[in-house]
């Protein structure tokens, strides 16, 4: 269709953009990101997220299960259900649930259920809150 040799502009494009992991602002001040992607024009496809989105996993799966080394040990629904709040509010928004992660650690799921929905995260997002509450709860004998 057009006749361009594609490796040769991009090349050139990455020399002359560069490359930032972060979002910046470009000469003119439009917050940007990557090799000169301007946010307010950036489109991705469900691919890409996919993609982000497994990368993102995989950064923040060693430091979840650093900071919380008894999930090694926990049932798989325990893991997802930390993992996802991890991602939601980070892994130092999770640290502050002390009394949830310590019902965890001993197998108290009611508790830990219970302590899930006593916390501001619940109010701000009770749907998402009251699911996994219900996944951890499902696993008392």
């Amino acid at each position: 269709m057009y006749q361009v040799n594609l490796e040769e502009l991009i090349t050139d494009l990455k020399r002359h953009e560069g490359f930032r992991s972060r979002v910046y602002d470009d000469t003119r001040g439009i917050p940007t990101i990557g090799i000169g992607f301007a946010i307010k024009d950036l489109e991705l496809d469900e691919e890409v997220c996919n993609l982000i989105l497994e990368k993102k996993i995989s950064k923040l799966l060693p430091r979840i299960f650093s900071k919380f080394p008894f999930l090694k040990d926990q049932p798989n629904t325990v893991k997802i259900v930390v993992i996802n709040m991890c991602y939601q509010m980070g892994v130092s928004g999770v640290s502050k649930f002390k009394n949830y992660l310590k019902a965890l650690e001993n197998n108290d799921y009611i508790t830990a259920a219970a302590e899930m929905l006593d916390s501001r995260w619940s109010r701000q997002t009770p749907n998402r809150a009251k699911e996994l509450s219900e996944k951890i709860k499902s696993l008392a004998s």
